[in-house]
């Protein structure tokens, strides 16, 4: 299998931040940040793997930095940060920009990394996700970072079967 760069599936949405969208402070529900993070993330892994048959298998350690509030864009940003055999991660950035004031730059608003999986009508893992081309530093500081994320992950799920 060729390797592809992340570029490739790089993936981007934006959207104006509205009422049904906002809690009783006026910003942005973290609930729907969530679900717009797995769905950007998902078509990136799509993209990716050349398939739409990838599920979401977790979504590490999201931090939300700056509120998001109604009449704000949202912008996010979603690349490919480490592929596995039948896995892959996608990190995401989501951006708040205030469209009324055009000298206030965007804000880093939160970032996660999710973990997607490729599978087979069955729902079991298939094993034929392209290798992730690395060709800077930046994408191999990534690569290592994520590779050391699944690590954990994979030793957290060896603890839980163990213990229970």
């Amino acid at each position: 299998m060729e390797p592809k760069s992340w570029r490739e599936s790089y993936t981007e949405h934006k959207e104006i931040v509205v009422p049904p969208h906002c809690n009783h402070h006026g910003t942005v529900f973290g609930g729907h940040i969530l679900s717009l993070i797995d769905q950007v993330a998902g078509v990136a892994a799509m993209e990716h793997c050349g398939s739409p048959s990838v599920v979401t298998l977790s979504m590490d350690r999201v931090h939300f930095f700056r509120p998001v509030k109604e009449g704000q864009m949202l912008h996010l940003q979603a690349r490919v940060t480490f592929t596995g055999q039948s896995s892959l991660e996608v990190h995401v950035k989501v951006y708040g920009k205030d469209l009324a004031d055009p000298e206030r730059a965007p804000w880093l608003t939160c970032e996660a990394f999710t973990t997607f999986v490729l599978v087979d009508e069955t729902g079991r893992p298939v094993k034929k996700v392209p290798p992730l081309l690395l060709e800077t530093e930046e994408d191999r500081a990534l690569f290592e970072a994520a590779r050391m994320r699944r690590e954990a992950r994979l030793a957290e799920a060896r603890r839980r079967r163990l213990s229970g």
